[in-house]
């Protein structure tokens, strides 16, 4: 029974998702409609849901155990200003909108701000669930999202404990029976007294990071010694669920508990290696959660109610909205990114189906009221990657109107220094645009950065950089910045559909401007270009070819032997002439830039690159020589080359072995 359960799941879920995905539906609500499809009020195709539930717990663990593998401590301590800047006032600003909306309606306070917690809550699963498929974890918008779903996860004891206090204040009658069952833990209670529970969560928190600093890594290094893949997987399952247990028994949430043991293992050198053997059952199990969540929605309750539930969608994703995207802006995030992440959190979070049952068991829900809750929350989730896939394009449409279009185009205050001409944009201020601006202010070149993280802006305009707090897929911010006098606008931000969006701006204001765009994969290479990109570089593709590179020169390869083939590869690859065959062959012989290193017995040392004729002797031209730690670029015919100078040429790979021969010769 328990198998045929698991089939008929997984045959509904396949074919939903497959359906909704021809019809570009976010497949997270696919898994959702199935699960009201096989669900008991539903066609009640399962019969042990219960079953089911327990999986998608297990799902929702594993979950945040590969999330915490993906962070470490010291990202986490980074962003302890947003949780308490931006995550403390959603928590609190969302209860207290709901409970002052929802008084009249449930007769007391107590019970209007239990509902508040409950609303409060977002959810883990699909927010990061959402980021990772949209490549957003990285984002303004998704850090801030982050941050908040973190702090959430800490003060659910606090929930937790508040749930009889409440009950106790509105002299709720506990009820007869117990709630629906939901697919999540109930965290066991230790302490009767709130304080000591409190210090005790805390004191299981600190103690799992310290064991997970100090022991684990040790323990790890034994087992992967033995080198046996199966007990190294056991090894990394004890961990997580082991340290899930941990936490739910001192009254945290399972998911606190995954989370900190993924972050345990992020800081040893098999954080890696645990991430790769966990992943494939990630995905799996955690689409297991979002179709118990579906199982939970009554179909009739929802149809006899609609005009009630709508209400309550509607004011839930308003409130939630509001709540997060204003302390984001008092925190000095635009508006298009605060708007972002506040309907990124906008759902009612899987902890809430916990905190529900135990409200209901203790009576600060009356049954009706529960059914509302849970047809809210299942909505909620439901159109949550709906309203984040649709956002951006409203958002854009609104910038272009003119009541909305200053407010939203987050336009950086004008100054009365001189406009820059010919200068380069850069995008991001990451560890590419970072190399890029020194490597373009050592040779002189002008450049103005974009960024949207306000430390790094401060921190790098004390130090004289030209760096601009904007989003680059604004127009005004890139005609502040002077898009149409640019050379070159460079995009090297981590975000695939900003990028995507940020090359369609810059093209319709400058159609000359050169637009150089890093990307993660090769295959976005040609959709980049085909909405006004001038060069894609994909990171995976040039990490391969510098492989290829230093591995062949270990064999002796001949140095232009060895940049032909990457060269013919790079041009290959991308496809860069694909439409101009007929000059195919003549541009497999163009090259990078290549730098020559004069040696002490050269016959150019103490002769002008004038008196060399490098270009007219080879083709060949010299572009830079660097000396001593000091880069001269351009150097005119009168330079003279001294012992040790790296002369840099540009041509094609038979000039620039000429010009190799004639300088080291």
């Amino acid at each position: 029974m328990f198998l045929t359960d698991l089939v008929i799941v997984f045959a509904v879920a396949a074919a939903v998702v497959f359906a909704f995905g021809h019809a570009k539906v976010p497949s997270v609500v696919g898994l959702l409609v199935a699960g009201v499809l096989v669900g008991p009020y539903g066609l009640s195709l399962v019969a042990d849901v219960k079953v089911v539930e327990m999986l998608a717990e297990i799902g929702v663990v594993v979950l945040l155990f590969t999330v915490g593998l993906e962070f470490s401590l010291s990202r986490l301590l980074v962003m302890l200003p947003l949780m308490g800047r931006i995550g403390l006032p959603q928590i609190v600003g969302t209860t207290a909108l709901v409970a002052a909306a929802t008084c009249w309606y449930l007769g007391t306070l107590p019970q209007a701000v239990f509902a508040g917690m409950l609303v409060a809550m977002s959810s883990t699963a699909i927010v990061l669930k959402l980021l990772a498929d949209r490549g957003e974890m990285a984002t303004p918008h998704g850090r801030i999202a982050i941050a908040v779903l973190l702090l959430q996860d800490l003060v659910v004891v606090v929930a937790m404990l508040a749930v009889p206090l409440l009950a106790k204040a509105a002299g709720a009658v506990p009820a007869a029976g117990q709630a629906p069952e939901v697919a999540a833990h109930h965290p066991a209670q230790l302490f009767q007294d709130p304080i000591a529970s409190v210090v005790a969560g805390l004191a299981v928190v600190a103690a799992v990071l310290l064991v997970g600093r100090y022991a684990v890594p040790r323990i790890l290094h034994a087992v992967v010694r033995q080198r046996n893949r199966e007990l190294f997987l056991m090894t990394i399952v004890l961990v997580c669920l082991g340290t899930a247990a941990i936490t739910a028994q001192a009254g945290l949430s399972l998911a606190l508990g995954a989370f900190l043991a993924g972050l345990m293992l992020s800081e040893s050198e098999y954080g890696h290696q645990a991430f790769t053997e966990v992943l494939p059952f990630r995905d799996t199990l955690a689409s297991l959660f979002f179709v118990s969540v579906g199982m939970l929605l009554d179909i009739r309750f929802l149809m006899e109610h609609a005009t009630l539930v709508a209400v309550t969608v509607a004011a839930i994703l308003l409130a939630k909205t509001a709540a997060t995207a204003v302390p984001a802006m008092l925190a000095g995030f635009p508006p298009r990114t605060s708007l972002l992440a506040g309907a990124t959190l906008a759902q009612i979070g899987e902890f809430s189906f916990v905190l529900g049952s135990r409200g209901a068991e203790a009576g600060l829900l009356t049954r009706n009221d529960y059914q509302t809750f849970l047809a809210a929350a299942v909505i909620t989730m439901a159109t949550t990657p709906l309203v984040a896939a649709a956002l951006p394009g409203w958002l854009d449409r609104l910038s272009r109107t003119r009541w909305c279009g200053r407010w939203l185009a987050d336009a950086a205050p004008a100054d009365d220094r001189p406009q820059l001409t010919n200068h380069v944009i850069i995008a991001g201020f990451g560890l590419n645009g970072h190399n890029l601006a020194a490597a373009l202010a050592e040779f002189g070149v002008p450049h103005v950065v974009l960024e949207l993280n306000p430390e790094t802006v401060r921190r790098e305009r004390s130090f004289g950089l030209d760096i601009h707090y904007g989003d680059c897929t604004r127009a005004a911010i890139l005609d502040h910045v002077g898009i149409t006098r640019a050379r070159a606008y460079v995009i090297a931000i981590s975000d695939a559909a900003n990028s995507r969006r940020s090359v369609c701006v810059a093209r319709e204001l400058s159609p000359t401007v050169r637009i150089f765009v890093r990307t993660e994969y090769v295959l976005e290479v040609e959709e980049l270009k085909a909405l006004g990109a001038d060069e894609v570089i994909p990171a995976e593709f040039e990490t391969a070819l510098s492989l290829f590179d230093r591995v062949l020169s270990i064999y002796d390869v001949p140095e232009e032997t060895i940049d032909d083939l990457v060269n013919r590869m790079r041009l290959a690859n991308y496809g860069v002439l694909r439409a101009t065959p007929g000059l195919h062959a003549h541009a497999s012989r163009l090259s990078n830039v290549q730098a020559c290193r004069i040696p002490e017995a050269s016959h150019a040392v103490g002769r002008s690159i004038g008196q060399l004729q490098v270009r007219s002797t080879t083709g060949a031209t010299v572009i830079a020589v660097r000396r001593g730690g000091r880069t001269v670029p351009s150097p005119g015919p009168d330079f003279i080359v001294a012992t040790g100078d790296e002369v840099t040429v540009v041509g094609t790979s038979e000039q620039q072995a000429a010009a190799r021969r004639l300088l080291s010769s």
